[in-house]
């Protein structure tokens, strides 16, 4: 598994117009973006990390209409919780991302008004495919390129939402414990689900993970186009 990290330029009013106001004001600074996240619902979730007026901050977030909800956690350095309706431009954005094979690496670093410096991970076929699928308006500069070890999370990524799910009430239970504490029907009985659903679905996660566990030798997926998520 490869990471290739890139400086990405745009106009901040394109991704929402209340952007610019923020990273233009001298008394705010937007240091990282930890999430962005599109619902289901088609809300934009972001979680922000930044310093100074933190009152300033919350005024400019709150004065934009396209913001329902706004929370902030800490002082000197402070967390934002917002969600929002997001504009044309920053859905395709998202929609693109949660699309493609190659994933962020949070968190996003605000570097200037018009640029942000984001890591992607995955492998040299998708980067090439990722960074095509990019909005013409975005400037695109590669910065570094290097073998990626993934973490725990970003093995998750690649697992569906009830997966993830699956795979922590497995943990719980002592799924994996030596010796193993808890039967696949068990697991069901806790999940509501059939003991073959688990099974099933616990196959297709440690099929996951040791893909792309076994892609840092560099070693070729022999079912590289097999469906790995299509359980329900």
């Amino acid at each position: 598994m490869r990471h290739v990290t890139v400086r990405l330029s745009l106009d901040a009013p394109q991704f929402h117009p209340f952007v610019g106001d923020l990273l233009a004001d001298p008394e705010v600074s937007v240091q990282r973006i930890h999430r962005a996240d599109l619902l289901d619902d088609g809300t934009l979730v972001v979680l922000a990390e930044g310093r100074g007026d933190r009152d300033r901050f919350e005024s400019i977030v709150e004065a934009a209409d396209p913001v329902r909800e706004c929370s902030l956690s800490g002082e000197r350095t402070w967390y934002a919780y917002l969600s929002i309706e997001p504009t044309e431009f920053a859905r395709t954005l998202l929609q693109t991302r949660r699309s493609s094979d190659v994933f962020v690496k949070w968190p996003i670093s605000v570097v200037d008004q018009k640029t942000v410096e984001v890591t992607y991970v995955g492998h040299d076929s998708g980067f090439r495919e990722k960074l095509a699928e990019l909005p013409e308006a975005i400037d695109v500069e590669i910065v570094r390129t290097g073998t990626s070890y993934p973490d725990a999370a970003q093995l998750l990524e690649k697992l569906t939402e009830r997966q993830r799910e699956i795979f922590t009430v497995a943990v719980e239970q002592g799924y994996y414990a030596d010796p193993r504490r808890v039967t696949h029907q068990e697991l069901a009985d806790e999940l509501g689900c059939s003991a073959a659903n688990v099974g099933e679905h616990l196959r297709k996660i440690e099929a996951t993970v040791f893909r792309e566990l076994r892609a840092l030798d560099g070693a070729a997926d022999p079912d590289e186009d097999g469906a790995t998520n299509a359980v329900e």
